[in-house]
C-alpha cells in the first residue's frame, strides 16, 4: 500500500508485489536508488495524542488546577519526569539513546527519546505504567482509542 511518493506499508503478498513494482520502475527510471525500512507496527498518532492528553490532566491533577490552566512548561516537565520515572523503575533500554564521540569512541550524554519513536508495544507499555502510576497518586486516566484496543486485545477481551 503506497502512502506517498516514498512511503509504503508492506504487509501482505500484495502490498510487497506492489512495492516490488514501484522499487523496479523507479530503478528503470533513475538507475540508483535508497531504501529506509522499519520493521513493525506504526504507532498511530492516536496513542500520541492520548499520552498527551494524560500528561496534561496528571500535570493539571499535581497541581491542582484545570486542565486548559497547565502550561507547555508544565507538559514538557512532565514529558520528561514521566520517562525518567519509567527508565529508573524498568531499565528499559528502548527509553534511551547514547551519545558516541565518532574519534574516541567514547560514549557520551544518555537522553531519552521523543515519544513520536515509541513503537506500538513501547507506547503501550509506557502508556499502561502511567495509567497505573497516576492511580497510585489518585488519578484515573481513561482508556481510549488505540490503547484501548491494545488493551482489550491484552487483557483477552
Amino acid at each position: 500500500m503506497e502512502i506517498s511518493e516514498t512511503t509504503f506499508i508492506v504487509n501482505s503478498e500484495i502490498s510487497c508485489a506492489g512495492f516490488a513494482k514501484w522499487a523496479a520502475q523507479k530503478w528503470r527510471d533513475h538507475k540508483y536508488l535508497t531504501f529506509t525500512f522499519r520493521v513493525g507496527e506504526e504507532r498511530s498518532l492516536d496513542q500520541n495524542a492520548l499520552l498527551h492528553l494524560w500528561l496534561t490532566l496528571y500535570a493539571a491533577h499535581l497541581a491542582k488546577i484545570d486542565r486548559k490552566a497547565v502550561s507547555e512548561e508544565m507538559l514538557e516537565f512532565m514529558k520528561q519526569k514521566a520517562k525518567y520515572l519509567y527508565y529508573t523503575q524498568t531499565a528499559a533500554d528502548w527509553m534511551i539513546r547514547k551519545m558516541v564521540n565518532p574519534k574516541s569512541g567514547a560514549e557520551g550524554k544518555v537522553y531519552y527519546r521523543s515519544s513520536a519513536d515509541y513503537k506500538v508495544g513501547e507506547m503501550f507499555q509506557f502508556l499502561t505504567w502511567l495509567q497505573n502510576t497516576a492511580a497510585n497518586d489518585g488519578l484515573l486516566l481513561e482508556s481510549r482509542g488505540q490503547y484501548q484496543k491494545l488493551q482489550k486485545q491484552h487483557n483477552g477481551e
